[in-house]
């Protein structure tokens, strides 16, 4: 029989396939699933938080938050970021080395990112063996164009920071674990609010926001605004750890010579200690571990790994004698 070519022609049905998503890798400092690279080593910014005023950039993106005294009375930050990928387009104003800090960089295995520092704070990276990162800074125009002192317009850029990480054949990955484990676990203590004093002249506090279960930081006390970035992020975590260890005059500084101003300068023993954990508006007593071959923090017991909830944490070193300055409910 002929063909009947008017016939409509028949087509195979196309199929479309869509390629599963990437399988992102663990962040060890916050237990999610959004590592995009191999890359897990943590990198730390040293941030300074002198004022309520002082202008910073970049911070609110951090995975893990260290805060203590440095000298008469003022905090600095030490922002740590679980890897170089997560290093946002600026951050500072970025500030001098002190042990503690170098102390806290070392037991995370973190690239220690600072400008110069305190002798004891060079002696310290030196002795524990920290990777650093110095100098690689620019005076931001959103810092200089601020009324941050002189001294606080300096920031690392995330471009530069990976120009001279590649010069230094830096390592981008590490075996270190994770300073606690993820899940949910209450306290008996209501932690709707948290407020200490960080040194003599300077309080820290967060308010517990139960719709979304975070922690927001306030710029001092519990009365002072949320603490805003100039890129327009607040700093919100799900945990906050207070650590108690004693406090050391590291060493007097003349800061004025003419004017014959001093300064004291401080540092903190840390190998282990007691402290307390804010998480899901619950409060509960923990013990840590911070030594070279990493940061642990443990249940009330000493040995049970701390259970803390997914997400950033802010880890808040208060000195022994401020202990009774701290005010959860």
């Amino acid at each position: 029989p002929a063909v009947d070519s008017s016939a409509p022609a028949t087509t195979a049905p196309t199929t479309t396939t869509t390629a599963p998503a990437p399988k992102l890798g663990l962040n060890r400092l916050t237990g999610e699933a959004d590592m995009a690279t191999d890359n897990d080593r943590p990198i730390g910014f040293v941030v300074t938080d002198e004022t309520s005023t002082l202008v910073q950039l970049g911070l609110e993106s951090a995975d893990f938050f260290f805060e203590a005294e440095t000298e008469g009375g003022i905090p600095r930050i030490l922002a740590v970021y679980s890897s170089v990928d997560r290093i946002p387009e600026a951050i500072g104003p970025v500030r001098s080395a002190r042990p503690h800090f170098v102390k806290i960089a070392k037991a995370l295995d973190a690239i220690y990112c600072h400008i110069g520092g305190s002798p004891s704070g060079l002696d310290a990276i030196r002795e524990l063996g920290v990777t650093e990162l110095t100098n690689t800074y620019i005076i931001h125009p959103v810092l200089k164009a601020s009324k941050n002192f002189s001294w606080n317009r300096s920031a690392y850029t995330k471009e530069k920071v990976m120009a001279k990480l590649g010069r230094q054949k830096t390592t981008l990955t590490s075996s270190y674990k994770s300073p606690y484990q993820f899940g949910t676990k209450t306290g008996s203590a209501t932690a709707n609010t948290v407020n200490m004093r960080i040194s003599e002249a300077y309080h820290m506090a967060f308010t517990y926001d139960g719709s979304r279960g975070v922690y927001q930081k306030h710029r001092n006390s519990l009365d002072s605004p949320v603490h805003t970035t100039a890129t327009g992020g607040t700093i919100e975590v799900a945990n906050v750890i207070v650590l108690y260890a004693p406090r050391s005059v590291d060493e007097t500084y003349t800061y004025d010579k003419q004017n014959d101003k001093q300064t004291t300068r401080y540092n903190f023993a840390m190998e282990s200690g007691s402290g307390t954990v804010a998480t899901g508006g619950t409060a509960r007593d923990i013990r840590y571990t911070c030594t070279t071959g990493g940061l642990q923090f443990y249940e009330s017991d000493g040995t049970t790994p701390l259970t803390v909830a997914t997400g950033k944490t802010f880890v808040c070193l208060v000195g022994s004698h401020l202990k009774s300055g701290t005010q959860i409910s």
